[in-house]
């Protein structure tokens, strides 16, 4: 019985909030869904971008800040029949700062499966240097 309520409860919330939220660039702000990994040589950064394919995807990295942009197109023009229609369709854009130096020159990008993966080599000028006390 507890299980019912919640779930009336959460299916009231996600309708008021449907209703009210008019802006749906708001409400999909942080799609795509990101991880970024950060080892000693590089960072990996994998997105996922389900439907989207590589020619509509746009990565440019200026002043240490990743932009991931592009276009989920919508495959169904009937809107009209859909009785409930969740998934993401629209233009995307996804910011991210570095926090150290990356060549610019030795990135790679792959899309495969559905996901976006980007490797940025982190810069040699960027690295800490041990320094020798004399």
């Amino acid at each position: 019985m507890l299980n019912t309520i919640l779930d009336d409860l959460f299916d009231i919330n996600r309708t008021i909030t449907r209703l009210f939220d008019s802006t749906p660039a708001y409400r999909y702000s942080y799609w795509p869904e990101v991880n970024i990994y950060n080892n000693n040589d590089e960072y990996v950064v994998v997105a996922k971008l389900p439907g989207v394919k590589k020619e509509d995807v746009s990565i440019i990295l200026k002043d240490n800040s990743l932009k991931i942009s592009g276009e989920k197109k919508d495959e169904k023009k009937e809107k009209d029949n859909a009785y409930l229609n969740e998934r993401y369709t629209g233009k995307f854009e996804r910011n991210f700062l570095m926090n150290e130096k990356v060549d610019s020159n030795k990135i790679d990008a792959e899309m495969k499966n559905g996901l976006l993966m980007i490797k940025l080599p982190k810069s040699p000028e960027g690295k800490p240097k041990s320094i020798a006390i004399k």
